[in-house]
């Protein structure tokens, strides 16, 4: 009799500790590794090419704003949104001669610094296209406030399903992995004469056209823009 009292207190002992946990509130409720890593957003260092941590370019003792990453399920995210540093844009569209008979459009444009300042400071009509909603709407507030609605469109889209072929010049910064897959469709549409601009990931496969290195006022790190014309960044005689 005494063994039976033993084994049952045992077993009620082990099915109390097995459904405690499945009673309790989902608060006090033990979360497993997997879900923790599903709740935290990525964090990007300087090792996660292209993230070199650039300046921001925002006015002085203004932080930049926080990355506005798209719903996983809202089409084929390329990279996540790092801002280029001002001074890259600007050389990104001198470097393209870009002037006020160009069409630039920027492939995955975040925050629309580059699409906006093509039209401010260049004179060209610009469409920037960008998957997350949040950016999507922080560029089109930009533009509003700018009064560019005639030489500015943001199109929220997936720049692997959008046309972009009448583009005269084309900006992108992101991953090497993402230009490769961008390359077989800029090779099929893009006219004769249109300049490619890269920022840090070079378009691989083909030939630069003219390559340099930028410092920003920060002074973190160095950056390089990557200059392309089709068709001969990969048609070499």
């Amino acid at each position: 009799m005494p063994m039976v009292v033993f084994r049952w207190g045992i077993g009620a002992v082990l099915t109390a500790l097995f459904l405690l946990p499945q009673m309790a509130p989902p608060r006090f409720r033990p979360v497993s590794e997997a879900a923790v890593q599903e709740r935290q957003p990525r964090v990007y260092g300087n090792d996660d090419a292209p993230f070199r941590q650039p300046n921001s370019g925002s006015p002085a003792g203004q932080p930049e704003p926080a990355p506005n990453p798209a719903p996983s399920n809202s089409g084929d995210r390329l990279a996540p949104f790092v801002p280029s540093p001002m001074e890259v844009v600007d050389r990104m569209l001198e470097l393209a001669l870009v002037g006020e008979n160009d069409l630039v459009y920027d492939l995955g444009s975040g925050d629309g610094r580059i699409v906006i300042r093509a039209a401010e400071e260049f004179g060209a009509r610009s469409v920037g296209i960008e998957l997350a909603p949040g950016l999507v709407e922080e560029a089109r507030e930009r533009v509003r406030e700018r009064d560019l609605e005639d030489q500015v469109t943001i199109v929220h889209g997936d720049v692997l399903q959008t046309d972009f072929s009448a583009a005269t010049v084309v900006t992108l910064y992101l991953l090497v992995s993402a230009n490769e897959r961008l390359r077989p469709i800029m090779e099929k549409t893009l006219k004769p004469g249109t300049r490619v601009v890269a920022h840090d990931m070079r378009v691989p496969g083909w030939e630069v056209h003219r390559e340099e290195a930028v410092t920003t006022t920060s002074g973190i790190g160095t950056h390089f823009v990557y200059l392309y014309r089709i068709p001969e960044a990969f048609q070499q005689e």
